[in-house]
């Protein structure tokens, strides 16, 4: 709240508040509270300072070739059944909206950048280091999901698409014991996404 509050401030100007700038920066504010929000719960319960990485699956033994090469076939993986909708909404001519594009509508660079990079890794840490030890993978994922619901997209395929993320990355961390796998898939679906709508606009 004091994050969300500061960015407030920063873009009150004359008087105004400029509603796009405004949304942006809420949207960064509540991204870079997950990992905050992960962190103060675990310290809170006794974990110290040295155990918190760790514990997040981010230890640097945990990055190796091996992990990377897990993180590419999960996003190819998601790659490939994505094309596989979108072949068989053209087949059936059923076309598949969503709201991405309007979500990122005049966003300034910084904003794509956060939208690639930070907010994957940030939603990472929450979702599967955090969450999954805790609640499990299904409701991890559902959550996850959920929060996807305001993409408004045709028979809620980005809530659904998602899901199947989640549920993919909370078994391979679970198996590996390593965030990263998870980190580099999202970052990389997150980048394309971005990229997409450069080309696209």
């Amino acid at each position: 709240m004091i994050v969300s509050i500061g960015f407030l401030f920063m873009f009150y100007q004359n008087g105004t508040l400029d509603p796009d700038s405004a949304n942006f920066y809420m949207t960064a504010a509540l991204s870079l509270l997950f990992p905050f929000a992960a962190l103060s719960y675990m310290t809170h319960k006794g974990i110290r300072p040295s155990e918190l990485i760790p514990a997040l699956g981010l230890d640097r033994k945990k990055l190796t070739l091996n992990i990377v090469g897990i993180g590419l076939v999960v996003f190819f993986t998601l790659f490939a059944l994505e094309l596989l909708v979108n072949l068989l909404s053209t087949v059936l001519n059923m076309p598949i909206e969503t709201n991405v594009n309007l979500l990122l509508q005049n966003a300034p660079i910084w904003f794509l950048i956060f939208t690639g990079v930070i907010a994957p890794i940030n939603e990472e840490i929450f979702f599967r280091g955090f969450l999954v030890p805790r609640i499990g993978i299904i409701l991890s994922a559902i959550i996850f999901g959920v929060l996807h619901a305001s993409y408004n997209s045709t028979f809620g395929v980005e809530i659904i698409a998602a899901f199947i993320f989640g549920s993919i990355a909370g078994y391979v961390l679970r198996k590996s014991g390593s965030l990263y796998p998870s980190i580099i898939a999202h970052v990389m679906i997150n980048s394309l996404a971005v990229l997409a709508f450069i080309i696209v606009i």
